[in-house]
């Protein structure tokens, strides 16, 4: 598509619960072909402002006008509220689908399917793409982002967040969109990780000439790219209906030459990173120390170590990823953990704050801080001595929310270690004021923003006076005024001797906290990471864990059946044909049609490779559920013939003894064959052949397959809750009382993320009135109907053979 103007004409957004606008009063024309880099403080709406330029706001076609709104505002389905109008090249954006592609804030959100491949290839889809030239553009939009050492069936479940952030870019990027919309791509990325995607982002706009949209706070690596700034700040106003409120207004707009070195604009306190070649002095960062700070260096910390390693091995599910780390913490030392996106700097980080088993080795802590514990390793510690020693803060904010508001978010650590609550409130508004927060007090802490979440999280983990401080990547989303005071908070922990762990990619907060670096190093490689020192700071350091290499960890693509013959189906005929085997089971409960199916089954699936053991592992539900049907049916169902058994309304009789018998022979007979055919099937797969062969619609073919993606990341979301409760303080309930609160936090974030997922299905082009194409074939041959014949023949033979020695029983009668 060729490249597209972008315009916002006095266009402004409320989200839901918001009693002000993010964002009001936007008037701004973005010129085909420019490359415009917006900044703004943390939390002044710029990411509101691209998804408005992506249509995804106000856009669910259920809009009204609410009585008593003002003239031109409406308000959406959720409670949102829109003005004025986005256009691309004159059209509404909503009519825009396809131009306008967008790489939200949250990469693990955007993954529509489970294969790495499939995710990549779906915009083009949407697009109607010709198939050979879909995979043309995965394999080069994958390579563009460094990302091409991994298998296209690679499950996006095993992916770390910076590979997730590149390969929700690289489904941007293979849309080959007219405008592209990037909200932080490299927020989350190593250095490496970095230069690949601003160098595939480059070459994408050198060969479309797409119109740019570049959200990111760190820009230096970007400024090659970019031909105009635009910076944005607000404007307080007073409003008739609502009291005081903020209109964004622009403060500064011209080429970087222009706005970075304009002297009237002071970007410390606008919270503006300014890219190193425009650097006036009192911008540069070297290594920042507080009045109150301890004399000693923050790489080395003092006394004995608080926490220590020993012959560990880390990794999860069993498979170490690194072995025989040896390492030591001590009070008042601040330690980086840096390395490739993948390398298992949170999987170490999570195994030393207790919250993951190692898989070898041992994690110990001191006698002064394990005083009082369960032992000295902190996995065996009980939830409330964790929370008094060792604070974890997540790299999804969103795992680590407990309660209803951001004041009760902070108060619920201290509470959790027998705090007073009028101290705990104390402290927690103490905490929010230091944090800009105290003014979201009684907010829901899901509605603040990005860098607004992460700032919550930490101020909840300070809360509970910690000995030990892990921090996973705490400056992602923060502006330079709140990334500043993130580092003057931790350098000034180390005055109370707290010992800070800090996982990152951010070269400026290893320099400025003078940190210690540990680097998990892919084996046989060079060490390429080092602190951006600008010939100042202390930091200091060759500690190098060696890791497995993050591109050669392959996995097996999976088979969707253990038996070849079954797997070399189409998806949506094994669906059909275990439905043909089981349905026409239900018209008569007899012993003999049952027991013959039961056994022709057993003999077919041997025949085709699933052996009876196979079988039996397979489908164990049934042989559980089986027995205690029939036991009821024996109990109490119809009587005749001659009494076994008797005992007030319990019968055993001839007549309940055969029909227990049928019962559990018919449930294995039926539930069998429908288990053994779908288990396995791929849902990508089962959805391609739903759209392609029984051409069901696409809206709701494809979007019921987003939702199952969902349950595959449940598993994963309820380990983070659980690490992140026991964090917390909260993990020592019964297992009544834990389950509800973190069912009802799992049902949370799941309604979160289908909401995010239709967004970024959406801004792939989802949903458009034009055709859509299929990356991959879904082909019927002769042995898909043979298999329906079969399986309906198998049925039919049973019946017919309880008919001819008359012990049909039509639905038991």
């Amino acid at each position: 598509m060729p490249n597209a103007v972008l315009r916002f004409d006095n266009w402004g957004y409320r989200h839901a619960s918001r009693r002000y606008f993010s964002v009001r009063g936007l008037n701004l024309t973005v010129e085909a072909g420019q490359r415009v880099l917006l900044l703004g403080a943390s939390g002044i709406g710029k990411s509101t402002i691209l998804e408005g330029a992506a249509g995804l706001l106000g856009s669910n076609g259920y809009e009204r006008q609410d009585p008593g709104q003002e003239d031109g505002i409406m308000v959406d389905a959720e409670g949102g509220a829109t003005e004025g109008h986005v256009f691309v090249d004159d059209v509404p954006v909503r009519e825009a689908i396809g131009r306008v592609g967008l790489v939200l804030q949250d990469p693990d959100a955007q993954a529509v399917f489970q294969r790495l491949g499939d995710n990549v290839a779906f915009g083009p889809e949407n697009l109607h793409v010709e198939r050979g030239e879909i995979w043309r553009r995965v394999g080069s939009s994958l390579a563009a982002v460094g990302l091409q050492g991994l298998q296209l069936h690679r499950s996006v479940t095993h992916l770390s967040g910076g590979q997730m952030q590149r390969l929700a870019l690289a489904g941007a990027l293979a849309m080959r969109p007219s405008v592209l919309l990037l909200d932080e791509p490299t927020a989350n990325l190593d250095p490496d990780g970095v230069t690949q995607v601003v160098t595939a982002v480059r070459d994408v706009l050198d060969e479309f000439r797409s119109t740019m949209v570049l959200v990111e706070h760190h820009a230096g690596p970007w400024i090659d790219l970019i031909d105009r700034v635009i910076v944005l700040g607000s404007q307080t106003d007073q409003d008739a209906a609502n009291g005081q409120e903020r209109h964004t207004v622009i403060m500064a707009d011209g080429t970087p030459d222009e706005v970075f070195r304009d002297p009237n604009l002071d970007f410390a306190r606008l919270g503006i990173w300014v890219p190193r070649r425009y650097m006036r002095g009192e911008c540069r960062i070297g290594a920042i120390h507080t009045g109150s700070e301890p004399d000693y260096p923050a790489c080395e910390g003092i006394g004995e170590p608080v926490l220590c390693t020993k012959n560990l091995a880390i990794g999860r599910n069993g498979k170490a990823v690194a072995t025989g780390i040896d390492l030591a913490f001590k009070q008042g030392q601040i330690t980086a953990l840096v390395g490739a996106n993948g390398a298992g700097k949170s999987t170490l980080a999570l195994t030393l704050a207790g919250l993951l088993e190692p898989v070898d080795g041992e994690v110990s802590a001191s006698g002064e801080l394990a005083a009082g514990a369960h032992g000295v390793h902190p996995g065996d510690w009980k939830s409330t001595e964790l929370a008094s020693r060792i604070s974890y803060v997540f790299q999804n904010p969103e795992h680590q929310f407990a309660t209803g508001s951001v004041l009760d978010e902070v108060m619920l650590g201290p509470l959790r270690v027998g705090v007073e609550e009028s101290q705990a409130r104390e402290r927690a508004r103490t905490l929010l004021r230091r944090f800009d927060l105290l003014r979201y007090e009684n907010a829901n802490p899901y509605t603040l923003s990005g860098g607004e979440k992460r700032r919550l999280t930490v101020a909840a983990a300070l809360a509970s006076a910690p000995r030990v401080l892990i921090l996973d990547e705490p400056t992602f989303g923060q502006d330079r005024c709140t990334w500043m005071q993130m580092v003057q908070l931790i350098h000034g922990l180390r005055s109370d001797g707290v010992s800070i762990i800090v996982v990152t990619h951010d070269r400026e907060l290893v320099t400025a906290l003078g940190a210690r670096v540990i680097e998990l190093q892919p084996e046989n490689s060079r060490r390429e990471w080092e602190p951006a020192q600008d010939g100042h700071g202390d930091s200091a350091g060759d500690d190098v864990v060696a890791v497995t290499s993050v591109n050669t960890r392959d996995e097996a693509e999976r088979q969707s059946s253990r038996s070849p013959f079954l797997a070399s189906l189409n998806p949506a005929y094994r669906l059909i044909g275990g439905f043909l085997a089981a349905l026409p089971m239900l018209l008569s409960l007899d012993w003999l049609s049952s027991g013959t199916m039961l056994v022709l089954e057993f003999a077919v699936l041997a025949v085709i490779g699933i052996t009876p053991w196979r079988t039996v592992r397979s489908t164990w539900p049934v042989f559980v559920g089986a027995p205690f049907s029939a036991l009821a049916v024996l109990l109490y169902g119809k009587s005749g013939g001659d009494t076994w058994w008797q005992w007030g309304l319990m019968r055993v009789t001839d007549r309940s003894a055969e029909l227990a018998l049928a019962t559990a022979l018919r449930i294995l007979a039926i539930g069998i064959p429908a288990i053994i055919a779908v288990l396995g099937i791929d849902v990508t797969d089962l959805a391609d052949s739903f759209s392609q062969i029984l051409h069901l619609p696409d809206r709701f073919v494809y979007g019921g397959l987003a939702g199952m993606r969902l349950f595959s990341v449940l598993q994963d979301d309820w380990a983070a809750l659980s690490a992140s409760r026991r964090s917390r303080g909260l993990g020592d309930d019964n297992a009544l009382r834990a389950f509800l609160p973190q069912s009802f936090a799992l049902l949370v974030l799941s309604i979160r993320r289908s909401t995010t997922l239709a967004t970024a299905m959406q801004a792939r082009g989802f949903g458009g009135s034009g055709p859509r194409s299929h990356a991959r074939v879904s082909e019927v041959h002769v042995r898909d109907r043979v298999f329906l014949a079969a399986c309906l023949a198998l049925p039919v033979a049973s019946l017919c053979l309880a008919l001819r020695f008359g012990t049909f029983s039509f639905f038991g009668n």
